[in-house]
């Protein structure tokens, strides 16, 4: 298993992710890059901002619903409608 799903609060997440930020900026060996606490912070922070833009993209869902429900039904009523007239 390489992922764990969990629930924290925003406060919580937000107020780790400025202490390793500032801890960081202060030149501390424990807060740097490659560090595990700084890795699993930054970690975190990528996974919310994919989640985000997940969520954001909630219009692709009619773009692949659209063709099923408008284009086909109508492209059907004009061939049958169209076809009429052909032989006619």
């Amino acid at each position: 298993m390489d992922t764990i799903q969990i629930e924290l609060k925003k406060k919580t997440i937000h107020s780790a992710y400025n202490q390793v930020k500032m801890l960081n900026h202060l030149d501390f060996p424990n807060f740097q890059k490659g560090e595990p606490l700084y890795n699993l912070v930054m970690e975190i922070k990528r996974s919310i901002k994919r989640q985000r833009k997940q969520d954001k993209l909630g219009w692709r869902e009619l773009l692949e619903f659209w063709p099923l429900s408008i284009v086909i039904p109508s492209m059907l009523i004009l061939i049958l409608l169209g076809s009429g007239g052909i032989f006619d």
